[in-house]
């Protein structure tokens, strides 16, 4: 039987380690192990996520015949060929982007950019007759909650051999490569996340809306955040402080106060490096939500040396993807802010001479549907997904066009009566693309193997996009 003192110094820790550290700052929670690991140069990863399922079909458009299967299947979605930009890929000729994306078209000419065809949430390689077999599929497919938690952990169900985020795993590593720092590697600017959970190393979460400044008031707990701001915070701190000093328990006060002074440490760190590093503001529309999230995301990369960081992972998110309904008015709009975002957040890496040690990639819930419901798109499977960077062997295609057609499509999971679905059942697997990028960010193949278990269904399990 557990003790319940240690049950309720569990419960404290928990409760503290999501409290604010700062104005715009809180701490995420791990247990604190780590296993050794051998370090290279210093890296940073970025997670674009793409909430709600995004129609990257309408991104990234196939060329030649292709493009009259794609035209046919989805009709009044599709884009004209005249509103395309066209690149080609020397394996499998021409495709186009959106022409709402010069900025991913750029990079993609420039070579520092692939496009990851028809990529999803596998448990193993996965035929349309697995598919109506029902067999090995990860669990509640088309569902946006489940869809989004095992991209996020490489899983094929919810509560599988592994429930942390293959980000997490990532985070780890790059712990053990920074040392005893102040401040966790591992950053979301959009709340918690499964991607960076982990059992062994904490994440911050940001707010790009408020300034990081420094905890004051130490010798009053009650002041140490301005209540102007985050009035409860002193009160929570108080009332476990007496819970603590309630339960006679010398281990629980000690915890609190080790938290409290990592907290203050963290804060101090983040708050003295960005003011050394604000960086030109990046050129964005202010109401860019994207944008200004990844412009704190370049403030903290070009921190790197100040933070005492080695390697960084972080995690952005931009919502309003869930097309189902006026599609054709609102993806314009999606489109714009997504190519802004992304081309000024490299246009900034670039400016810093720090374009070879960034990658960024996309992610989404899932793809949407090829065929139209009248007024915008369901929710599917496979998706395309683009990486970049100064690192990404780039100007190509990962992976076989899909089959666009609305008729004996091979690669189409179909309609529980056999018509055509439009949701294309994908052929590259979230653990390839996460372990080319962890890879890269020098993760070990035995921590791989852990954070991955279903790595090992996948005959390739590198797939060679990115630069050593």
């Amino acid at each position: 039987m557990r003790n319940p003192i240690d049950k309720e110094k569990r419960r404290l820790l928990k409760t503290l380690a999501a409290l604010p550290l700062g104005a715009g700052v809180s701490m995420m929670a791990g247990n604190g192990r780590a296993n050794a690991a051998t370090c290279d140069d210093a890296r940073s990863l970025v997670c674009i996520f793409l909430a709600g399922g995004a129609d990257s079909f309408n991104m990234f458009v196939p060329g030649g015949s292709s493009y009259t299967d794609y035209r046919n299947s989805r009709n009044e979605l599709s884009v004209a060929e005249s509103d395309l930009l066209t690149v080609s890929d020397a394996q499998q000729g021409e495709f186009g982007f959106n022409a709402m994306l010069p900025n991913l078209e750029r990079l993609y000419s420039d070579n520092r950019l692939a496009v990851l065809s028809n990529t999803g949430t596998l448990i193993q390689p996965t035929t349309k007759d697995d598919y109506l077999g029902t067999v090995a599929l990860p669990q509640s497919l088309f569902a946006h909650n489940t869809q989004q938690k095992l991209w996020q952990t490489g899983a094929g169900i919810v509560n599988g051999s592994n429930a942390f985020g293959w980000g997490g795993a990532i985070s780890t590593h790059a712990a053990n490569c920074n040392g005893n720092i102040a401040v966790a590697p591992a950053f979301s600017m959009s709340g918690s996340t499964d991607w960076l959970a982990s059992a062994d190393t904490n994440y911050v979460t940001l707010n790009a809306d408020v300034a990081v400044q420094r905890m004051f008031g130490y010798d009053n707990i009650s002041d140490w955040i301005p209540p102007a701001r985050l009035s409860n915070v002193g009160r929570t701190l108080n009332e476990l402080v007496a819970q603590g000093q309630d339960s006679g328990n010398p281990l629980i006060m000690r915890a609190i106060a080790n938290a409290v002074g990592r907290a203050s440490d963290a804060t101090a760190s983040l708050y003295t490096a960005l003011e050394a590093n604000p960086l030109p503001q990046m050129q964005y529309n202010g109401s860019n939500k994207l944008a200004k999230q990844l412009h704190l995301v370049a403030r903290l990369i070009a921190s790197r040396e100040e933070l005492g960081m080695q390697k960084q992972v972080f995690f952005v998110m931009m919502g309003g993807w869930d097309t189902h309904s006026d599609q054709v008015e609102r993806m314009p709009d999606l489109l714009e802010g997504l190519n802004e975002a992304i081309g000024s957040f490299q246009d900034t890496i670039d400016g810093i001479n720090m374009a070879n040690s960034v990658t960024s990639f996309t992610a989404s819930d899932f793809g949407r549907t090829l065929t139209s419901n009248g007024n915008g798109t369901d929710h599917g499977w496979g998706g395309h997904s683009f990486v970049f960077g100064g690192a990404v062997d780039g100007g190509r295609v990962i992976g076989d066009t899909p089959d666009y057609s609305a008729s004996n499509n091979p690669d189409d999971a179909g309609e529980d009566d056999g018509s055509f679905a439009g949701r294309l059942i994908p052929k590259i697997s979230v653990n390839q693309y996460a372990a080319t990028l962890s890879r890269w960010m020098g993760v070990s193949e035995a921590e791989l193997s852990e954070a991955l278990p279903d790595l090992q269904n996948f005959a390739e399990t590198d797939l060679g996009f990115m630069q050593s």
